[in-house]
């Protein structure tokens, strides 16, 4: 019976740590627009930000958070950030 226990508790344990891990897209596209504003961008940096932009809100209409998060990191990436 302590085997069942400690397995259900590990499933559970899991699936809270893959709902927690879980790319917030409205979180993301408020960094993206925080990095929009910095000074002094690149072509190719505001090419990126702008791209991801499009590209998220499109995933956010879809409730697609892991698109919308690969997309948002991708370009602050190309920035040199990282999103938190």
């Amino acid at each position: 019976m302590k085997t069942l226990s400690a397995a259900a508790l590990a499933a559970a344990a899991l699936l809270c740590a893959a709902s927690a891990a879980r790319a917030d897209c409205e979180s993301d596209m408020l960094q993206l627009e925080d990095a929009m504003k910095t000074p002094d961008q690149t072509p190719a940096v505001k090419a990126a930000y702008d791209d991801a932009a499009k590209k998220s809100a499109s995933a956010m209409r879809k409730d697609d958070d892991d698109t919308c998060h690969k997309v948002i990191g991708d370009a602050l990436a190309k920035a040199g950030k990282t999103l938190r």
